[in-house]
């Protein structure tokens, strides 16, 4: 069984807390202590439910004011979360991506509306003529993403760009490019593979040179180092809020990936919109890229035992960075909360993560009950997250732990919210074919089928068909 986390990490929180006097300041000293008592309150009870495990820190003006940490790096050693443990950034590393990009744009290497048959990748030329660069960057090329059940099914299995590149080269785009949008890690994969092109360098290699040693990250890498002091092991929260350890699910990429401190991401984004070692600070695309002239730039990162959030608040002149070694957008939570606080003087309630409402509910009330009062009551608790994606969540969770009576209760409930949508019947017949009956789970696949035909499933790529 997975240790609780409120057991297994309470006790280990360090906190440093520190102001520094600016002129330029917009918040006064007694503001500053505020900030940094509130942040640790709201970071607290989110370690208190079990579910945050990290560290955060808070700067204004690039002089840092707070820091605390919160739980474990290794359950195994024992050591605890501190200033210099390093996390995965996930997502986050798709802003060093744009950076390497518009540094190949500021070079001349690279332009804005180059389109992919200029790079000669692969693709189709339907494909390749349409897509720009400004596409990829901004998430409007029509790639869908990379989680398609050929991934899902073996996601270590794939260790290079050229694999993860080969999956999506000839399948139809979602929409015409520049009409849409839709968040791709596919799209960011694909950047990456046009940096190494013209920079005839590797993706690691462009962010050793070209970031993390011209600003010195020297606690930065873009690979897990297992046996480097402060590497962070990572640990999924589950439904009944206890926690496991993943590990390594995804090799890095272009588009998740990274492991460093709160202290050097901060120095990260702080040089990146008020330095220019990284970029031109005048340059009219650099600025728009990194909404340079609002009033906020926020990037965040998640997956498994992965959560990661920065909040760049451009009027205050505060960065806000949290790290966690456990996921479900902890850290995200959190920093928006922060910030929250920082510009409204409060922040929103903090709730149980919605799977964790959801267990208890199903435990504590029954079957029955739940089946008919669930809808009512996660509304009624305040929740907004669409409840079709917490069930299938919770179900899947379940399943995992072969807990199969409570997966198929969940499942069931959740095709009796939603007989209609193919989707449902995917993933009950994912939970006939884990549970080991293949029969069932083409015979509940057949119906996602007749619903929508030509459906694919999100869990197996052969559709239950071997």
């Amino acid at each position: 069984m997975p240790l609780r986390l409120s057991n297994a990490l309470s006790g280990f929180i360090i906190i440093f807390c520190f102001y520094i006097g600016d002129a330029k300041s917009n918040i006064l000293h007694n503001e500053l202590t505020e900030i940094s008592n509130t942040a640790d309150e709201i970071a607290r009870k989110y370690h208190r439910h079990g579910w945050f495990s990290g560290t955060l820190l808070l700067a204004q003006n690039g002089k840092v004011f707070h820091t605390s940490s919160f739980g474990l790096e290794n359950l195994k050693t024992k050591n605890p979360n501190t200033i210099v443990t390093k996390f995965n950034l996930g997502s986050i590393v798709k802003n060093f991506t744009k950076v390497l990009v518009l540094q190949q744009i500021d070079s001349g290497k690279l332009k804005l509306n180059d389109t992919l048959d200029k790079f000669d990748l692969g693709f189709p030329e339907e494909v390749s003529s349409k897509i720009t660069i400004e596409h990829l960057l901004n998430h409007r090329s029509g790639f869908e993403d990379i989680f398609i059940a050929e991934y899902r099914e073996n996601q270590l299995a794939f260790d290079t760009l050229g694999k993860k590149l080969a999956l999506l080269k000839n399948s139809s785009l979602l929409f015409e490019p520049g009409s849409d949008h839709r968040y791709s890690n596919y799209g960011y994969i694909v950047l990456g593979s046009i940096l190494e092109k013209v920079s005839k360098s590797s993706y690691e290699q462009l962010l050793n040179r070209n970031i993390f040693e011209r600003i010195h990250l020297n606690n930065t890498t873009l690979k897990v180092e297992n046996f480097a002091k402060g590497q962070s092991t990572r640990y999924s929260y589950l439904y009944d809020s206890s926690i496991k350890e993943v590990g390594v699910t995804e090799h890095p990429d272009p588009a998740g990936g990274i492991e460093s401190t709160v202290e050097g991401v901060q120095k990260f984004y702080r040089e990146l919109f008020y330095g220019n070692k990284l970029l031109s600070q005048t340059s009219a695309i650099n600025i728009k890229a990194f909404a340079m002239g609002g009033d906020h730039w926020g990037a965040y990162g998640g997956g498994a035992g992965v959560s990661a959030a920065v909040e760049v608040d451009l009027v205050n002149n505060i960065e806000i960075v949290v790290l966690a070694n456990t996921d479900n957008l902890v850290a995200e939570l959190i920093s928006g909360r922060i910030l929250s606080y920082i510009n409204k003087g409060s922040y929103e309630t903090i709730k149980l993560l919605e799977i964790n409402f959801a267990y208890n509910y199903y435990k504590e009330e029954g079957k029955d009950k739940f089946y008919d009062s669930f809808k009512d009551e996660y509304k009624k608790a305040g929740y907004s997250k669409f409840i079709g994606r917490v069930i299938n969540e919770l179900g899947m969770q379940l399943l995992e732990v072969k807990s199969w009576d409570e997966a198929f209760d969940i499942m069931n409930y959740l095709s009796s919210i939603f007989p209609k949508a193919p989707q449902v019947y995917d993933s009950l017949a994912f939970a006939h074919y884990k549970k080991g009956d293949l029969k069932k789970a083409k015979i509940t696949f057949q119906k996602a089928q007749e619903l929508k035909p030509g459906f694919q499933s999100d869990y197996i790529s052969s559709n239950y068909e071997n």
